[in-house]
């Protein structure tokens, strides 16, 4: 079973979930509709209770400064982070004094960003705004006429190709898991955001 296939399955030329540990859902992020299957933080989920998205980067910045769970001394906290953390929806910290504790973490995980283009050159382009973020996979209706120096072009980087020349999307390129990727508040943003258009169910 391919990469790919352990994530999404393929109803014709719409994506859905391989397991019912993955959701996938339609957004428009970068000026791209894609479908983004990720795996839900039921616990955070249900914490939030069906609460707002987190997309000011400046707090996600302050948040990722605190380690969840822990009690940090509020006065090791800088002012500006302390202003920016206090304006967090209800529930996000826990305040206790001379201490604060993060209780809000990232409510999803990106695992797959899914994007369908009428050209090569489009579905590569859109494909690479989600770089930074999750694999990649974009669907074409046909290779180019110099298929090896195309798909050898998207593995450089890092897309994974599927052809709907037959109808149903067929994989012929994998896509590359992210190298060296560390979580970072821009990340984060991106979970939110998901989050903000999908809102999945706990």
């Amino acid at each position: 079973m391919s990469p790919a296939a352990t994530v999404v399955r393929f109803s014709g030329f719409v994506p859905q979930a391989a397991t019912r540990e993955v959701t996938v859902g339609r957004v428009e992020i970068f000026g791209v509709r894609a479908w983004l299957a990720f795996r839900r933080d039921r616990a955070e989920l249900a914490r939030r209770g069906g609460g707002p998205a987190i997309c000011g980067l400046d707090q996600l910045d302050a948040l990722m400064n605190l380690p969840a769970g822990l009690p940090v001394p509020v006065a090791s906290v800088p002012a500006g982070d302390r202003r920016l953390l206090r304006r967090l929806p209800a529930g996000s910290l826990d305040w206790s004094g001379a201490s604060v504790t993060r209780r809000v973490v990232p409510p999803l995980v990106p695992l797959l960003a899914m994007v369908r283009a009428r050209t090569w050159s489009a579905g590569l382009r859109a494909a690479s705004r989600f770089g930074a973020y999750c694999p990649r996979l974009m669907m074409v209706p046909a290779l180019p006429v110099d298929a090896e120096h195309a798909l050898a072009q998207a593995s450089f980087y890092g897309v994974g190709v599927a052809v709907t020349d037959r109808g149903q999307p067929r994989i012929v390129l994998e896509s590359e898991p992210l190298a060296d990727w560390q979580p970072t508040p821009a990340w984060w943003w991106f979970a939110e955001e998901v989050y903000r258009q999908v809102q999945p169910a706990p």
